[in-house]
């Protein structure tokens, strides 16, 4: 590890020229080199399980409609009517019926994408074809619940793209529907709120909540780099110290909380048990923070947590889209007991969500400051990829972030595969 920033280390990952944060020449730059390049979580399978079920979202400021046809398969396609261009759906989901229907000029279209019916179609003479206006397809795959797509034609099967993350992601993915969505939008640079999901040394400073009912929390885990640009971060839960964070309430609130039924001293519903915590990142720009880990052998990870994603507005504006998700099989009472435990911390009204938000605000400020060129991210000097033999703290995770950030950037990637290949 260079204490100085060198070409080698900056490219890979230990040091970051604090430009990526604002220029807008590297803002265009990521979109044309990654957003554009790369696979991006869209939705859960449940979200569209039946036929003419349909979920919409963008990348970059390309607009997407993932549907499910009559036949029970799932595709993709550029929400984008063939003869004006009209938007097909405004809606985030529903179900279309057996058709999509422009409501400009009222073109149809199946759920394959094929052009159906043209009003008035004689006046366009008989060379007209159909098949010529069909909507344009995307690449669409699913991992175990999760639906991915791509705008690259020439980007790698999911399952490499995956990589190394794949195994951890599968305890997680199987089994989950969203039970709560909420999105928000922060005066920062995209990058600053990805890094925080790869960050475990802020949480005792900024959360001061999690410093005082579980000021040990990260003195166990791990911190694993999983090529290629994803990346684990793990610690050993511990039983809140209840004392100690009741009385930090009073004293910066002034109010007695009483301890008796009440979820942020007690945990809401659920019985402590000490059991690994994970978030997962997956490049570039997916977070997941799943339930606890099992710790038994062979058995499934807590089905129920969050996703976050973010969409880059521009180098000084990224708007987060945030789904709640459950157990497919979850009682209602069970379900809502999770939804209220995940709706006081994180999502836009959360209480750790808004420490957050706040250090992603302050950090995009002040690396536009003149002095510092270079942001370092050199804790944890021992050689490799991280592991559970390293301090969780340590930054193997965002290193590996920025190594394949900075490859897809710099145009060094002669196919997406050979990173996952190479690395």
């Amino acid at each position: 590890m260079s204490i100085v920033p060198t070409a080698e280390s900056i490219k890979q990952g230990w040091w970051v020229d604090r430009k990526v944060y604002f220029s807008e020449e590297v803002f265009q730059l990521e979109r044309e080199r990654i957003f554009a390049k790369t696979w991006h979580f869209a939705c859960l399978v449940t979200d569209v399980k039946n036929p003419g079920d349909f979920f919409s979202m963008s990348v970059i400021n390309q607009p997407i409609l993932i549907v499910r046809d009559g036949e029970g398969q799932l595709g993709a396609f550029f929400n984008s009517c063939t003869h004006r261009g009209a938007m097909l759906t405004h809606e985030r989901s529903g179900n279309c019926g057996r058709l999509f229907r422009c409501m400009y000029h009222a073109w149809a279209f199946s759920l394959k994408g094929e052009l159906l019916g043209v009003p008035y179609v004689d006046a366009y003479g008989p060379d007209f074809d159909r098949k010529d206006f069909a909507l344009h397809s995307v690449r669409c795959e699913t991992f175990c619940n999760l639906v991915f797509v791509t705008l690259n034609p020439k980007a790698p099967p999911l399952i490499d793209y995956l990589g190394e993350i794949a195994d951890v992601l599968s305890t997680y993915a199987t089994g989950i529907e969203v039970i709560a969505r909420n999105s928000w939008v922060y005066d920062g640079n995209w990058k600053l709120w990805h890094e925080n999901f790869r960050d475990n040394y802020h949480p005792q400073f900024a959360h001061r909540g999690i410093n005082d009912a579980t000021p040990h929390y990260a003195d166990r885990g791990g911190n694993w780099a999983l090529a290629p640009g994803h990346s684990l971060l793990r610690w050993i839960s511990e039983k809140p110290n209840v004392t100690s964070y009741k009385r930090s309430m009073k004293r910066y609130s002034g109010v007695e909380f009483p301890e008796a039924g009440n979820p942020s001293l007690t945990g809401g519903n659920w019985e402590y048990r000490e059991a690994p915590q994970d978030v997962l990142a997956i490049f570039p720009n997916m977070d997941m923070q799943p339930g606890m880990a099992s710790t038994e052998p062979g058995q499934r990870g807590s089905r129920m947590g969050h996703i976050q994603t973010l969409t880059p507005l521009s180098p000084h504006r990224t708007r987060v889209d945030y789904i709640a998700y459950s157990s497919t099989d979850d009682d209602p009472v069970t379900r809502q007991a999770m939804l209220e435990g995940l709706a006081e911390n994180q999502g836009s009204w959360g209480k750790i969500s808004c420490d957050d938000v706040e250090a992603a605000v302050r950090c995009h400020a002040g690396v536009q400051a003149q002095g510092t060129q270079y942001t370092p991210f050199t804790r944890g000097i021992k050689p490799g990829k991280g592991g559970a033999d390293v301090d969780p703290r340590d930054e193997y995770s965002l290193r590996e972030f920025y190594r394949v950030y900075t490859q897809y950037l710099e145009g060094d990637v002669v196919s997406e595969a050979s990173i996952a290949r190479n690395s």
